[in-house]
């Protein structure tokens, strides 16, 4: 499993929680969520390469989550395996990572013989996660692209603003979407997304 220093690392919400399981939606950040941008052309030797060092298949379309020991999710008392990876196809060529896979050791030997890009970006963002039964009618107040499961089924990701907030929505389980949202907009978004929850707790 990754390991954290959160003697450096800082969470921009502090391990926020909202709401609860028992209601009608909960939302909790889970901080320090690694985040590894990988920009590698599926049409080159490096992308079977690639897969061979991941033990899965990047799918190049976009909108697309490919995962590997990536249950979810805390929300439901699931401790997450220690060598999980989630692959969210953001572009043709570019996928975030993530999980509690050592990512940028597992490529380390692919960019040695291969022409990818590799990048650090938890940083970046944090991650929230919105669960319940209500979440479709809260995401509704502050989300213009159809939740439709026939539109937006699970493991589907797409980037869009968020009550001007740029996020990366994936919808990773029934119930449940993860919002990676940039660290700068989260305190924001946040009060937004608990706005929005009033009538449902």
């Amino acid at each position: 499993m990754v390991k954290v220093n959160s003697a450096k690392a800082t969470s921009p919400l502090g391990g926020a929680v909202h709401g609860g399981l028992d209601k009608g939606i909960y939302i909790a950040e889970v901080p320090y969520t690694p985040g590894i941008d990988l920009r590698v052309d599926p049409s080159s030797p490096a992308f079977a390469a690639v897969n061979q060092a991941l033990g899965l298949t990047l799918n190049p379309q976009v909108g697309s989550v490919v995962r590997k020991n990536a249950d979810c999710i805390v929300s439901q008392d699931q401790q997450p395996e220690s060598h999980g990876i989630s692959a969210l196809c953001l572009g043709p060529d570019w996928w975030l990572l993530t999980g509690t896979a050592d990512i940028e050791s597992l490529l380390k030997p692919v960019q040695n013989v291969h022409h990818i890009s590799v990048v650090d970006v938890s940083a970046q963002r944090t991650k929230l996660e919105i669960y319940g039964p209500k979440v479709k009618e809260i995401l509704g107040h502050v989300w213009e692209q159809d939740l439709r499961d026939a539109k937006f089924p699970i493991d589907a990701c797409t980037q869009g603003l968020m009550a001007k907030s740029p996020v990366i929505l994936w919808h990773c389980c029934e119930n449940c979407y993860l919002i990676f949202v940039r660290s700068s907009f989260a305190t924001h978004l946040w009060d937004v997304l608990a706005d929005s929850t009033v009538e449902y707790l």
